[in-house]
């Protein structure tokens, strides 16, 4: 939209999105992998598509991992999003816990996400339930390689599949000088 010669930056905004809407809604879009890297400053995981991951009863199961390569000891901000979901009525309600394991220690649980029924469902397309498993951690890490794993696991319940949707992992690496 031009106001007075110049583009408006509504316009323009909605120009974009809609560009860009049309371009990502295209039903023989292909969606891109998971993918992951590692640098000296931020290391990630990022999942663009609509692929889940089986939860299989209570066994923990890693929905991404970054390695982070430090030349000094450094403090590291872990960052992730994700969502659990249920994918039958039976075995909910039920909890899942998200956790992230550095190297070989056991991990740090950082939140709790509580799974209802199909109760709790909406029309015949809607997942039973859906939740956010999004968090952040921060810690001191040595010099040297370390792996860092997002980690779900059904404490709860007796629900024998859940799904894990979208995870994304980031680990910001900030030397400390210690």
């Amino acid at each position: 939209m031009k106001i007075g010669g110049k583009w408006s930056l509504g316009g323009f905004a909605l120009a974009v999105v809609l560009a860009a809407g049309g371009a990502m809604a295209h039903p023989g879009h292909h969606a891109e992998p998971a993918f992951s890297k590692s640098g000296p400053v931020l290391s990630y995981f990022s999942t663009p598509n609509r692929e889940h991951l089986e939860i299989k009863g209570d066994a923990a199961t890693t929905l991404a991992k970054v390695v982070v390569e430090l030349k000094a000891p450094s403090d590291v901000l872990v960052q992730f999003t994700s969502g659990l979901a249920t994918v039958t009525p039976d075995g909910c309600p039920c909890s899942a816990r998200v956790s992230l394991a550095i190297d070989d220690h056991d991990p740090v649980v950082i939140k709790r996400v509580n799974l209802g029924t199909i109760v709790t469902r909406i029309g015949d397309t809607y997942q039973p339930d859906r939740q956010s498993a999004d968090g952040s951690y921060a810690l001191q890490l040595p010099a040297g390689r370390h792996e860092i794993a997002l980690i779900a696991q059904r404490i709860e319940g007796s629900s024998a599949l859940l799904y894990g949707f979208y995870p994304n992992l980031q680990a910001l690496a900030f030397p400390s000088g210690k």
